[in-house]
């Protein structure tokens, strides 16, 4: 899916939320464990955590990233 950010700047978000993402980091691992790291993405975008294979905050029929 393509959107434009409130900056004006085209993004395109996957369907699930994974690591190929251009938006997605990974969590330090305080905030939610080290053996657990990989299952947690940090949305830059969103400014928050989704689980790795969730669907994206910014398809369409998923909860409102703010």
């Amino acid at each position: 899916m393509t959107t434009t950010t409130s900056s004006g700047e085209t993004s395109t978000y996957p369907m699930y939320c994974d690591y190929s993402c251009e938006h997605a980091e990974f969590p330090e691992p305080d905030a939610v464990g080290a053996c657990r790291r990989d299952q947690g993405v940090w949305c830059k975008e969103a400014k928050k955590y989704n689980t790795k294979n969730k669907k994206c905050f910014f398809q369409s029929g998923a909860k409102s990233a703010k």
